[in-house]
């Protein structure tokens, strides 16, 4: 195979990559499941951030487990504030209706799970514990 060296390598141009980028970007701007997301994004921010920390913080536990587990805490505990307080709250109740056995068993696996991923149970006990001094109720 021989190569003529006056015929011209074909390499596109920068302007070429530039209109291709661009006229990819037009068709997933019209592309309805596209736009769809970026509304639902637009009006529900609160939400779209939460997902957003919790993908991150999942892909983060995969490099470093304690810091993945504890961004993913924060979201947990800013979540579920309500609930976990209201079980801290009720604890004594708990233990009555369900009995002692039950409530041990539930304390050895709650402890389980901090020594597995302490991360977790640690950003979600901050976050309560700021919303509880910041008297958040929301």
């Amino acid at each position: 195979m021989t190569v003529n060296p006056e015929e011209p390598k074909k390499t596109e141009k920068p302007e070429d990559e530039k209109t291709k980028l661009s006229e990819t970007l037009e068709t997933l701007k019209q592309n309805k499941n596209v736009e769809n997301v970026m509304k639902y994004a637009k009006t529900h921010v609160q939400d779209t951030v939460a997902y957003v920390l919790m993908l991150v913080g999942i892909i983060w536990m995969f490099f470093h487990e304690f810091y993945g587990g504890v961004l993913i805490g924060l979201v947990v505990g800013f979540y579920f504030f309500k609930e976990i307080l209201n079980v801290i709250k009720s604890f004594k109740d708990f233990v009555s209706d369900q009995g002692l056995a039950k409530s041990i068993i539930l304390g050895g696996t709650l402890f389980a799970i901090f020594i597995i991923a302490p991360g977790i149970v640690i950003g979600t006990a901050i976050m309560v514990g700021l919303k509880v001094m910041l008297k958040q109720e929301s």
